[in-house]
């Protein structure tokens, strides 16, 4: 055989399978870049899927984050996955809204696996161990610590973090912890990411008027002393989160407030259907798993 000629004959097609085969790594690369700066340009969201419980996390444009609870203490570890696999490395904020064990028991393992900025709490002493046990870790890593009041608000990584609630210390309801939480409204460009934590009617009437949000994590897991056709109206979200766990023992969410949801229309998102995602870019959301996108939220 004349591998001279067998060369000549072939000889494009080997230049063309030797260019394909190192550009690859190249290409593959270059669509990994991309994927990422796409990210970094908006604000992603998560509403975590820990079953009876609540926890959410803000990844800021410029890589900042917040975690706002840490769900019950037998969800932490599927907590902690969750934010590894996202590649979280530092929670440069976190927030425990109030000391009820389906909020801040995953709180150990978040203090134990990751550098903490800073703290904010709601400042609602109750006398749970695990309240207690969440102090010393925070006072044994000397982690810097806030009780930030209605009226207070802080630029983080460019989006504006404004407490709205506690305005005020409630005491002689039938659940003080919820009446006392943090309520933070997350602003990044026009869009605004209503927190409202487990509040309850009567914090409600100290925080009002509430701000317009494309986004509404609705209050207390669905409960109807958190969340009416009222509320909803004033807020005006286009989408609704509901975090609680599925067969729950409380009846998450209400029927209530499930009417309501439907009749306003409003996009409703639950957790107990795994982690929810939302993209802001400032001007309009959108959440991948339904591949809606809304313009000019909130």
């Amino acid at each position: 055989m004349n591998f001279g000629l067998l060369l000549r004959k072939y000889k494009k097609i080997f230049i063309f399978l030797f260019t394909l085969i190192i550009s690859l790594p190249v290409g593959a690369a270059w669509i990994s870049r991309t994927e990422v700066a796409e990210a970094d340009r908006g604000l992603r969201f998560y509403a975590f899927d820990v079953g009876q419980g609540d926890s959410s996390l803000f990844v800021l444009p410029d890589g900042k984050t917040i975690l706002i609870d840490a769900g019950p203490e037998d969800a932490g570890k599927s907590l902690l996955k969750e934010l590894k696999r996202i590649g979280i490395k530092k929670i440069d904020l976190l927030v425990a809204t109030h000391p009820h064990s389906d909020h801040i028991g995953g709180m150990k393992r978040v203090l134990s696996n990751f550098q903490i900025g800073k703290i904010w709490d709601s400042g609602f002493i109750s006398s749970s161990p695990i309240q207690k046990n969440f102090y010393n870790m925070i006072q044994k890593k000397n982690i810097p610590f806030g009780r930030p009041k209605r009226g207070y608000s802080e630029k983080i990584g460019g989006a504006l973090v404004e407490v709205l609630a506690p305005a005020r210390l409630i005491r002689g309801t039938k659940r003080d912890a919820n009446n006392n939480c943090l309520v933070l409204n997350i602003k990044y460009g026009s869009t605004n990411f209503l927190m409202l934590a487990d509040m309850e009617r009567e914090q409600l009437s100290t925080v009002r008027p509430l701000p317009r949000a494309a986004v509404l994590k609705a209050s207390h897991h669905g409960s109807s002393n958190g969340t009416n056709m009222s509320l909803l109206k004033e807020v005006r979200p286009y989408v609704i989160i509901l975090s609680y766990g599925k067969n729950n023992s409380y009846g998450y969410p209400h029927k209530e407030v499930v009417r309501a949801v439907s009749a306003s229309g409003i996009k409703r998102l639950d957790t107990k259907d795994g982690t929810i995602r939302i993209v802001s870019d400032g001007e309009k959301i959108s959440y991948p798993q339904s591949r809606e996108v809304v313009k000019n939220g909130g």
